[in-house]
C-alpha cells in the first residue's frame, strides 16, 4: 500500500535524502516509489544475509575438514605455512575464542569470510590449494583462480550487507560493489561446490525464492537501477 505523503517525508527525513538519492535518480524523483525500493532493498538485504550464513558456513567447515584431514589435526592452522596476514588472523581468532585452550571448531568460527576467501588466492596455490583445498569444492571442476573470484565477490556483498549498502539492481543480479555483480543463482552454486545436497536445501529453506521474487520484480519494472 503506498504511503502517506507525511509519512513519506518522515521516512526521507529519517533514512536522509543522500541514502535515498539512488533510487530517487531511478525513480525521477518520485519519493513514494523510491521508498519502495529502499524497502525491496533492504527485504532483499534480510533475505541475502540468511543465504549468506548458509554458503559461508557451508564453504568455511569444508575447507576446515580438509585441511585437518591434510595436516592431521584440527588445529592444522599452527602447522600451515600461513602469511603473516593469516597468521595475524588466526592469533586474533585464538585471543577472541578464549585463548590457546579454546577448541579449533570455536577458534575457526571467529574467523571471518574473508580469511577463507584468502587462502584460495595464488599465494596458496601451490602450499594449501593443489595438495588440499581444491578437494574442498568436489562438485565443481573450475580453475582455482575463479573459485578465488566468486569467493570474493560473496566477501564483497557480505560486506555491503553488513554496512547496509544497496545491492539492489534492476538488471537480475545483485551489485557487490566494485563495478561487479553476483546472481543470486551464483550464490547457491558455490553451496553446490561442497554439496548439491545442502544447495537444494539452500534455496529451499534460506528464502531463495522469495529473494529471487524481488530480483525478478525489479528487473522486470519500469525503474532503473
Amino acid at each position: 500500500m503506498p504511503h502517506p505523503a507525511q509519512l513519506l517525508h518522515e521516512i526521507e527525513r529519517a533514512v536522509s535524502r543522500e541514502r535515498l538519492k539512488r533510487y530517487l535518480t531511478a525513480t525521477a524523483h518520485d519519493l513514494g516509489e523510491a521508498v519502495s525500493l529502499y524497502e525491496q532493498n533492504a527485504a532483499l538485504s534480510e533475505m541475502t544475509f540468511g543465504l549468506l550464513h548458509c554458503l559461508e558456513i557451508t564453504i568455511r567447515n569444508s575447507m576446515h575438514d580438509h585441511l585437518s584431514a591434510h595436516f592431521g589435526t584440527p588445529r592444522w592452522f599452527r602447522m600451515a605455512p600461513l602469511s603473516t596476514y593469516s597468521q595475524d588472523k588466526i592469533n586474533t581468532a585464538i585471543h577472541d575464542a578464549g585463548g590457546p585452550a579454546a577448541s579449533p571448531g570455536k577458534i575457526v568460527a571467529e574467523l571471518m569470510f574473508g580469511f577463507w576467501t584468502d587462502l584460495t588466492a595464488q599465494r596458496y596455490h601451490w602450499t594449501l590449494w593443489q595438495p588440499c583445498l581444491s578437494a574442498a569444492f568436489p562438485h565443481i571442476r573450475l580453475a582455482r583462480p575463479l573459485i578465488h573470484r566468486r569467493l570474493e565477490d560473496i566477501r564483497w556483498l557480505r560486506n555491503r550487507v553488513a554496512h547496509h549498502e544497496p545491492i539492489l539492481t534492476s538488471r537480475g543480479v545483485l551489485y557487490v560493489g566494485h563495478h561487479r555483480q553476483i546472481s543470486l543463482q551464483q550464490l547457491a552454486e558455490c553451496v553446490d561446490w561442497v554439496s548439491p545436497a545442502v544447495g537444494g536445501w539452500f534455496r529451499t529453506e534460506f528464502r531463495f525464492q522469495e529473494a529471487a521474487a524481488i530480483v525478478q520484480a525489479v528487473s522486470g519494472s519500469q525503474w532503473i537501477l
